[in-house]
């Protein structure tokens, strides 16, 4: 076996105290620090991370980061909801093709196992907001209810197929990294 130098080990060293460093490594270091006194006196000298007073400030950080992406992503999907909603009686309305699947992909994606209350928001602002729209411009009549439904439809429609085109997504790029997230 080749002789590894005392700088490679001296780079090694720290991984090795830390725990991080593969079995290999750790062999190799021991190895080498049982005939060098000097590199023995270099593992001596260095004490292993003190990992338990980390990993509680690590995980603030960590719920932190993730609450202030969830305010985020859930701002954005209340915006996004009430600018398709107002877009319905302008001619905007079709920009809801492009806001409404992105809303539905996002609704999975932020609300996971309650994505159904995006669907049901969409639904009902976009609903109350047609039936005020027509009140408050003096066009209301009992047909109203209906066509605005259409439209609380409509929009659900699109919303679903942001979720077939979030979950092919997902699929098509190994959505592996979603099962960690919920952790």
């Amino acid at each position: 076996m080749k002789e590894v130098s005392c700088d490679i080990i001296c780079d090694l060293i720290p991984l090795v105290r830390d725990g991080v460093a593969n079995r290999d490594s750790v062999d190799m270091v021991m190895g080498h620090i049982e005939d060098c006194e000097a590199c023995r006196q270099e593992f001596d000298a260095l004490n292993p991370m003190e990992l338990d007073g980390l990993s509680i400030e690590d995980e603030n950080i960590i719920a932190s980061i993730k609450r202030n992406i969830f305010i985020t992503q859930m701002a954005v999907l209340i915006l996004g909801a009430i600018i398709g909603v107002a877009l319905t009686g302008s001619m905007g309305q079709f920009y809801n093709f492009i806001i409404m699947p992105i809303l539905g992909g996002l609704s999975i994606k932020v609300l996971r196992g309650r994505w159904h209350i995006g669907f049901i928001a969409v639904f009902v602002l976009s609903y109350v907001g047609q039936v005020l729209y027509f009140i408050i411009t003096n066009q209301f009549t009992w047909g109203v209810l209906y066509g605005s439904a259409i439209y609380g439809m409509f929009y659900i429609s699109l919303m679903a197929l942001g979720v077939v085109i979030f979950g092919l997504l997902r699929f098509a790029f190994g959505g592996e990294g979603d099962k960690n997230e919920e952790g």
